[in-house]
């Protein structure tokens, strides 16, 4: 088991190009697509932010034409006057080209200064389309907030005590009314996405590695030279997968370091959230991905052994990493709280306890039992591989 272990390892150390693409681009490109992610949403806000809003208005009346110059809004107000034109803006709403409509009444300031108990209400109609960013957010900003603000303004004019009316506030001078653990929060922010980078990193680093093991040897007819030496077939599997066991176990510790130098910076950002990962959080998670790792290990090596070469090995795999692909999203999407029973299920359990460690959640009996059932299973497929070895007809696939 040793001979064959050392050799799978030499295998890899001793090739720069095989540490490069092993070790450290996965990882790189984890890094790229998070920065990369957290850089187009920081220039769509602010691109959202700096986009002057064109807003055409129908009857604007004099006082808001006052108001919207004292706000000194980011905006282009265009007037329309007939029905066509009215129509026309309708449709630049639903191709983007527009994003904003106002209509007030006729004779809207007349309206409210004449206004007598009993009358009817006036009603200013805004048309947007909720589908464009900048439409979305122009009525956000003009809709909501301005013409509120001008509707107090109005309202002020009619009546003397404004407090009179409040009746109450909400929160008007609460600064502390956000409650929360940042750890947990922090943790959260990590939980949504690191569970599924990690996983899906490890088990296509396992696979590439893995099916050459097996079923590249079985294709270059050097499985069948190591069969007929005096090495024991069940020290050979052993022997392969420990190897990728360690070769996955040395990438996952590469990819926690990085994970914590560099992801509470890029999650960070200005959400000010104090994003950082605790020692005992990173050797759970360390312990945990060695786990992970024998796991996969022991998936991808059983699914090779019964493939005749790389191509066919891996067309059976691609199920598999597709299990492990929708385990990690639906993690993502989780609200309600995990229960012991979650954490009897194979490979969610493993998600599950990713995040748990991350936001603080996880119980370290439902830690153990993951890590236990993790090993197990793993165990028990080393099993089944190494009576796979000793059949004939298998190897001779």
């Amino acid at each position: 088991m040793k001979t064959i272990y050392k050799k799978e390892l030499a295998r890899i150390f001793k090739d720069k190009k095989m540490i490069f693409s092993v070790f450290l681009l996965p990882v790189l490109i984890m890094v790229g697509i998070m920065a990369l992610v957290g850089n187009l949403a920081t220039r769509q806000a602010e691109d959202i932010q700096s986009h002057k809003s064109i807003v055409y208005m129908i009857n604007k009346p004099d006082s808001f034409s006052a108001f919207l110059e004292a706000a000194d809004l980011n905006m282009e107000v265009n007037t329309i006057k007939t029905d066509s034109e009215r129509e026309n803006v309708m449709d630049l709403l639903r191709n983007g080209d527009a994003d904003l409509l106002i209509e007030f009444p006729e004779n809207f300031d007349s309206i409210i200064q004449e206004y007598q108990t009993g009358d009817e209400v006036p009603q200013i109609k805004t048309y947007y389309n909720p589908s464009e960013d900048y439409s979305a957010s122009a009525y956000e900003l003009i809709s909501n907030q301005t013409l509120e603000a001008y509707r107090q303004t109005l309202l002020s004019q009619r009546v003397a005590d404004m407090n009179g009316l409040q009746i109450f506030t909400v929160n008007s001078d609460n600064k502390d009314m956000i409650v929360q653990d940042d750890q947990k929060a922090s943790g959260k922010a990590l939980g949504m996405m690191l569970p599924y980078f990690i996983t899906i990193l490890l088990f296509a680093g396992a696979m590439g590695i893995g099916t050459d093991m097996i079923a590249g040897e079985k294709e270059r007819g050097t499985m069948a030279s190591l069969l007929v030496t005096p090495v024991k077939r069940k020290s050979i599997v052993l022997g392969k997968v420990f190897a990728l066991m360690t070769i996955s176990g040395v990438s996952s510790v590469i990819y926690i370091v990085v994970m914590g130098a560099t992801f509470p910076k890029i999650l960070g950002g200005d959400s000010g959230l104090d994003i950082e990962i605790t020692p005992e959080q990173i050797a759970m998670i360390g312990v945990l991905l060695v786990a992970i790792s024998f796991l996969y290990s022991a998936i991808v090596i059983l699914i090779s052994v019964f493939a005749r070469d790389l191509k066919e090995a891996s067309t059976y795999i691609t199920p598999a990493y597709m299990v492990v692909l929708v385990i990690g999203m639906m993690t993502m999407f989780t609200t309600s709280e995990a229960g012991m029973k979650d954490y009897l299920i194979p490979f969610y359990n493993t998600a599950l306890a990713l995040k748990g460690i991350l936001t603080s959640e996880v119980t370290m009996a439902q830690y153990g039992v993951t890590l236990v059932m993790t090993l197990v299973l793993g165990g028990i497929l080393t099993a089944v591989i190494a009576k796979a070895f000793e059949s004939e007809k298998v190897m001779n696939l």
